[in-house]
């Protein structure tokens, strides 16, 4: 027998966080989320998003033990923009029981019929900063950071209850050359010179030293991302609730900020060193001991998560991207870093994809977004 829960206390939060921990105990390539920014992003009171978007949160059991969970979103900015009647959802996992999956849908289709949505769709977030997508190529790689691990039997499921993709993201592996590239390095002097652009000086992570980039940031991001599949733009205090969780987790030598003449942020880049490894070991806990081998990993770790890249629109194709690329590549491999994964990237967003041209790079993950109409 299947049951769905709502997710009403603390205990069942705690449950419906840790359960992909106990799932994939045994799978080495998947690594966990951390966890206090979990219990930040799944409870409205904190969550900034919540202001336009209604979640849910559901857990399956089977035979009196955990089987699943699905998060149900309704994002009402998003439906505005598009003129979509749609409810999301996202983290989802499951045992490979495709009635523990029909009955989670179920609860989230549910939901949206009460609230007059025809379609569901996912796994999307409450905004474009949350993790989306299942994995349907590369389950022999570790995720990343800001990437969910997922098992292949989570798209048979789907497709047996009439999901079709809807959107199609490639991932690469960029392995980082023994020494910085002078091609890379002569077109970002170029660059520099040609439109008076020059990289910030940020000196720490004090508030007072790199808050004011990282509203120009946020803001720039919203720019220059506003046409991408879904996308959400980020208001002010969801800038604040994403930097609180972002700040501690920078390296400064991948915070990569391009300023114009007048210090407007026309273009930048961030990656970290990847704390996926050391998130494993501590089960996505950060506390009591966890912080320790987390913070030792974004400095120390040869692999590298680029979270974001972005450029002022009517500057893309500048070469402010080379400037970005040419100041990372440098940093990297004085760090001797092995290889940096870029993330989920649509895979008709080819001029993205051209940038990779220059270094020796593997198309090694594939992700897609699922939609089908909801049951009358």
């Amino acid at each position: 027998m299947i049951e769905i829960r709502e997710v009403k206390t603390k205990s069942q939060l705690r449950t419906f966080i840790d359960y992909p921990v106990k799932l994939y105990r045994d799978n080495p390539y998947f690594t966990p989320y951390i966890y206090e920014d979990e219990v930040s992003n799944l409870t409205p009171s904190k969550n900034p998003a919540s202001r336009y978007c209604d979640f849910k949160l559901f857990l399956a059991y089977k035979d009196g033990k955990v089987a699943g969970r699905i998060c149900a979103i309704i994002n009402r900015y998003a439906n505005t923009k598009y003129h979509q009647k749609r409810i999301r959802f996202n983290r989802i996992d499951m045992i490979d029981d495709i009635e523990v999956t029909k009955a989670l849908i179920g609860a989230v289709e549910k939901f949206g019929k009460e609230n007059g949505l025809e379609e569901i769709n996912g796994p999307l977030g409450y905004s474009d900063q949350d993790k989306e997508g299942l994995l349907t190529h590369g389950f022999d790689k570790h995720n990343m950071f800001a990437t969910f691990y997922t098992h292949p039997y989570y798209v048979e499921h789907l497709a047996k209850l009439g999901f079709v993709e809807d959107a199609v993201w490639k991932e690469y592996r960029i392995y980082m050359p023994e020494k910085p590239d002078e091609k890379l390095q002569k077109i970002a002097a170029f660059t520099a010179k040609k439109y008076d652009l020059h990289m910030a000086k940020i000196k720490s992570k004090r508030r007072k030293d790199i808050h004011h980039y990282v509203r120009q940031v946020l803001d720039l991001t919203n720019r220059a991302y506003k046409d991408l599949y879904g996308y959400v733009p980020i208001e002010e205090d969801l800038m604040d609730h994403l930097a609180d969780q972002y700040i501690p987790m920078i390296n400064l030598d991948y915070l990569i900020v391009v300023c114009d003449a007048n210090e407007k942020v026309v273009g930048f880049g961030l990656s970290i060193p990847s704390p996926v490894f050391a998130l494993k070991k501590s089960k996505g806990h950060l506390f009591p001991f966890g912080f320790i081998r987390f913070f030792r990993a974004l400095k120390t770790a040869k692999v590298l998560d680029m979270f974001l890249i972005a450029v002022e629109p009517e500057l893309k194709n500048a070469g402010i991207v080379t400037m970005i690329f040419a100041e990372a590549v440098n940093n990297a491999v004085k760090n001797g870093v092995q290889y940096a994964e870029t993330g989920p990237e649509l895979e008709d967003n080819t001029s993205v994809q051209a940038l990779w041209k220059i270094f020796r790079t593997e198309q090694h993950k594939r992700r897609a977004c699922f939609l089908k109409k909801i049951d009358v």
